[in-house]
């Protein structure tokens, strides 16, 4: 006999899935075809190839002058970073070419990691002294840690289910852009304190966004597609990362006209606007992907 369902009640159905765990509705990986495999690839080893030797540069230039062999390993991976980066610029379209280079690319970054973990455990220690603050070290590891992560998704042929991949991307980019805001505010000279107050705002504002994010991952995560609240979330960080991306782009050619006081490399500037250019482009990957879900 047929149960009318009443809004705001459970149907029979439903209550007997009660104690079923969540996470057996979640939705499945789906399988990934060779061009987008290619062309997710090349884009992120292209990117974050540069990002990565530039965090080298960075830390070089962080070092007390005293700390020598810091600088000259940091000197090695910028090396070894701008030879692979070359390598990922110059790549045809081949799978098996692909996916070597992002084989070679993981055990790159791996080492890179392992430099910046234990290099934080030293500036943590008090064992070595100079500017790489403590948080931009970490900072800089998980960024290696996520590229790696995202390196082995690839060569694992499958995409993570849309809902899955919008709560990962945002939980780690957020903060990202939450850290990027306060190193800005940090850095600037504090008498331009209008741009020290917007940097700190950005700050709060990604924090927010950071932390409904971890809501949504606590309530969500690989359990079974709610799509609305999914959508919500990823275009609220999508409007955030254009507006912090024009903030750092007039900052950086602010910096770059020397018309404000501050201590951040040019290179930094333009660093941080690509990083927040990347997130952007992400949002509207995943926001592609959801409208195909959504139909």
């Amino acid at each position: 006999m047929y149960q009318h369902h009443i809004p705001g009640h459970i149907t029979t159905e439903q209550f007997n899935q009660m104690l079923v765990p969540p996470e057996s509705f979640a939705a499945k990986p789906e399988p990934l075809n060779e061009a987008l495999f290619i062309g997710r690839s090349l884009t992120e080893n292209r990117f974050w190839l540069r990002i990565m030797k530039e965090h080298a540069l960075f830390l070089g230039e962080g070092f007390s002058r005293n700390d020598k062999p810091l600088i000259q390993q940091a000197d090695r991976f910028y090396h070894y970073f701008e030879q692979q980066e070359k390598k990922a610029n110059q790549m045809m379209n081949n799978v098996e070419q692909v996916r070597k280079l992002n084989e070679e690319s993981i055990e790159l970054v791996y080492g890179f990691r392992n430099f910046k973990r234990n290099l934080l455990i030293l500036i943590v220690n008090c064992k070595i002294s100079g500017f790489n603050f403590p948080l931009l070290v970490d900072h800089i590891a998980r960024e290696a840690e996520y590229f790696m992560r995202t390196l082995k998704k690839l060569n694992q042929g499958i995409l993570e289910p849309i809902q899955d991949a919008i709560i990962n991307e945002n939980v780690f980019w957020l903060r990202i852009m939450m850290e990027h805001s306060r190193f800005i505010s940090a850095l600037l000279d504090q008498s331009e304190r209008n741009l020290v107050n917007q940097a700190r705002k950005f700050g709060d504002d990604f924090e927010i966004l950071l932390n409904q994010a971890r809501d949504v991952e606590s309530m969500l995560y690989r359990k079974s597609p709610t799509y609305p609240i999914i959508s919500k979330m990823n275009k609220d960080s999508e409007n955030a990362a254009a507006e912090i991306q024009a903030f750092k782009k007039a900052g950086l050619a602010l910096i770059q006209s020397c018309q404000i006081r501050n201590v951040i490399n040019p290179l930094l500037a333009d660093h941080v606007v690509r990083e927040a250019g990347h997130f952007l482009y992400m949002t509207k990957v995943l926001e592609e992907r959801l409208k195909q879900k959504m139909g």
